[in-house]
């Protein structure tokens, strides 16, 4: 079955590139719990926003939609621009998606949209998927699902017991050189 990516990413202790792989049947019931997760007047989740307390709340809802389906790749940052670490992920990431049969990629608008598609675009050619692979940049309040992306990346990256809770979650990490 065709599923959809969605990514974000997150820097500590290195650049960490979150990719939520969800099949196109569950989008629907899934993006209906994440909605419900906002609060009166609240227009997207952000993990760095959130107090502990919601925090744990969006991560148990998260477990709770029964899907392990994020795909994380770090890079480090030291030494290097924090883009050379982002375009590592992306190469990385394009060809392990259409493995999995991923047909749509979003990836959360962050102001370096046309850099990302002077990756993704030659990547899509090369591997032949133009065609049966399709890619935007959606603003975060667009789509509820970018916010699993963000909320595994942040998680993830801040370790300890955060780590732990989406450890059910998180289906792959790939560290990248």
């Amino acid at each position: 079955m065709p599923s959809h990516a969605f990514v974000d990413e997150s820097i500590r202790n290195g650049y960490l590139m979150s990719a939520a792989v969800i099949a196109a049947g569950d989008l629907a019931p899934a993006r209906g719990k994440l909605r419900e997760l906002c609060k009166p007047g609240q227009r997207r989740l952000h993990m760095k926003d959130e107090n502990d307390s919601r925090r744990r709340e969006i991560l148990s809802t998260l477990a709770g939609l029964g899907l392990q389906i994020h795909h994380l790749y770090r890079a480090p940052v030291s030494g290097r621009p924090i883009r050379s670490s982002r375009d590592d992920c992306l190469r990385a990431l394009i060809p392990a998606l259409l493995a999995l049969d991923v047909d749509r990629l979003v990836v959360e608008s962050c102001g370096q949209d046309h850099r990302d598609n002077q990756i993704i675009g030659p990547l899509a050619d090369r591997l032949a998927a133009r065609g049966r692979f399709a890619w935007l940049h959606l603003a975060p309040a667009a789509d509820p699902l970018l916010w699993t992306a963000d909320a595994a990346a942040w998680a993830y990256g801040k370790g300890g017991d955060w780590r732990r809770r989406v450890e059910g979650i998180v289906a792959q990490v790939t560290d990248l050189p």
